[in-house]
């Protein structure tokens, strides 16, 4: 009976065992926005990624590649990309991505709760969301920030939306990481 039990067990667990190394060697990219020089990012596209920004559903050049924002703080260290926090910034990957990641920064010493708003959009599907994940942000030094992280379910997009722009007029964001490709 011990034997079944360990073998059946082995069955059940060995799909798993290969599902870790797999995820492992996916190509990871990191953006740290030193890559290309100082530029708008509305229509950029580099390294798998096309970037979008406007300010009320206009297309606006008050959202940098390469710009400066708080300096070295926790999760955002400059350059950054740097904006408008009336904007809203699109993320639109080349293949989809399991794994998305950045730090980001609003010009505030307060706590905004809350002070990022990332909307995931499935693969192939602008108009079909997968899920809305809002986070606070929290004071650090000059600027108030947040670890955005998400694992799971192939996305293609990421509108990200910044709440409390009043409080906090400007957001960098920095350290951007993302599956590329199949893997």
């Amino acid at each position: 009976m011990r034997r079944f039990v360990l073998l059946l067990s082995l069955l059940v667990l060995a799909p798993f065992a290969f599902s870790a190394p797999a995820l492992a060697a996916k190509p990871v990219t990191t953006l740290t926005f030193d890559e290309l020089p100082f530029q708008p990012v509305d229509g950029l596209s580099t390294s798998g990624i096309t970037f979008g920004f406007q300010i009320g559903g206009v297309p606006s050049s008050d959202a940098n590649y390469g710009a400066f924002g708080p300096g070295s703080i926790t999760f955002v260290q400059d350059p950054s990309l740097e904006g408008n926090s009336d904007g809203v910034l699109t993320l639109t990957f080349d293949q989809p991505t399991t794994a998305l990641e950045f730090g980001l920064a609003r010009s505030c010493t307060c706590t905004l709760t809350p002070g990022v708003s990332v909307e995931l959009f499935k693969p192939g599907a602008a108009d079909r969301s997968r899920s809305v994940v809002t986070l606070t942000t929290s004071p650090v030094v000059s600027f108030s920030e947040v670890l955005f992280s998400y694992s799971g379910p192939a996305i293609q997009t990421a509108v990200i939306t910044f709440p409390s722009s009043g409080l906090a007029p400007r957001f960098a964001l920095d350290n951007l990481k993302f599956h590329q490709g199949k893997g």
